[in-house]
């Protein structure tokens, strides 16, 4: 019996022995770890005051609204970009463009540029607003600013106009609404001169209204109409004009005229011989008349009814008013001619 006692007493002792070592082992695990994360803090801390103790070289780029840039070539112990731009006192504000940011980490030889911003007004779809200018382009001051706009709207400057400080830029929202609708086309007026035709005869067509179907584009521009366009999309009934033809087969002139006017003409006829001049210089013919100045200038064109194309370029004391003295090619002709009144028309140059 004392022999198994002795045994287990032994066995006993064993368990506790390896027990305390265990316990060791586990203290020991925890010191080294403890030691390693303290050696890791001091190999930091040391780091962080030898590179604080070794300057970085930057170079710091300052781009005025003047167009003119300054630049700083430095050494600093500074950790930031906004840290740097303090020390290097460079002129740069809060406002201004900074590139890398100001929180970004300095580093050897990195290149900091800065564009100058002022706050300022600019009148954006109709309404003054705060604006934030810088150097560049308008399309990139309105980017930085956040404005939106699309290819109709109206940019002042244009969009890759340069910006200076006392640049106004201007943005006005344009939009446009587009209806269609019906509409009645009166026939119009046309006078053609025609050598088909015996000179001072007169032929006349009747016209016929019309009706076409039209697109209306309203423009609104800050949110006000400012107007309408109408443009014809295609005819229902396409107008027919009033056609007046006026023969000119003694003088020959063709095609269409515009008529400024029309009046009756108290028309009387003269004869002078066939190399005669009128009193502006200039030869007088069939085709030419007198007139007096001060009511028909000189080098008008009249088309007398019965009589064809007559050029103004001669006048005469009994030529007063509305009187016409028309050109013939003889005596006998004016004899026939008398005095007659006739519908003139006063062609447009």
């Amino acid at each position: 019996m004392s022999g198994e006692k002795k045994m287990r007493n032994e066995t006993a002792a064993g368990k506790k022995k390896r027990k305390n070592l265990y316990q060791i082992f586990n203290r020991d695990r925890h010191t080294r770890t403890m030691g390693v994360i303290l050696l890791l803090t001091l190999g930091i801390l040391l780091w962080q005051e030898i590179s604080w103790l070794i300057p970085e070289q930057v170079t710091v780029s300052y781009a005025g609204m003047d167009g003119k840039t300054k630049t700083v070539t430095a050494l600093t112990r500074q950790t930031t970009v906004g840290a740097v731009l303090k020390e290097a006192k460079i002129g740069a504000s809060e406002i201004d463009t900074v590139h890398p940011c100001r929180e970004y980490p300095v580093s050897d030889k990195m290149k900091i540029t800065v564009e100058e911003c002022i706050h300022t007004q600019m009148e954006i779809h109709g309404k003054m607003k705060d604006f934030t200018l810088k150097s560049g382009t308008v399309r990139e001051n309105l980017k930085l600013n956040d404005i939106r706009y699309d290819k109709d709207d109206r940019i002042s400057p244009e969009l890759d106009s340069p910006v200076r400080a006392d640049t106004k830029i201007t943005v006005d929202e344009v939009h446009r609404k587009v209806t269609e609708g019906t509409k009645k086309v009166k026939s119009g007026d046309k006078v053609v001169l025609d050598p088909g035709l015996s000179s001072g005869m007169v032929q006349e067509t009747g016209g016929r209204d019309g009706e076409g179907l039209y697109t209306y584009t309203t423009t609104y521009i800050n949110g006000k109409k400012s107007g309408t366009r109408t443009k014809l999309k295609k005819w229902i009934t396409k107008p027919e004009d009033h056609t007046l033809r006026c023969g000119t087969s003694e003088t020959g002139e063709k095609g269409e005229v515009k008529v400024k006017s029309t009046f009756t003409a108290n028309t009387t006829a003269y004869y002078a011989g066939t190399n005669a001049h009128g009193s502006t210089g200039q030869r007088v013919h069939y085709g030419t008349c007198a007139v007096d100045p001060s009511v028909i200038p000189y080098g008008t064109r009249l088309y007398i009814e019965g009589y064809g194309i007559a050029v103004a370029n001669d006048c005469g004391g009994a030529v007063q008013g509305h009187i016409v003295d028309l050109y013939m090619r003889s005596t006998a002709e004016c004899i026939r001619w008398g005095r007659q009144n006739r519908k003139a028309y006063v062609l447009a140059e």
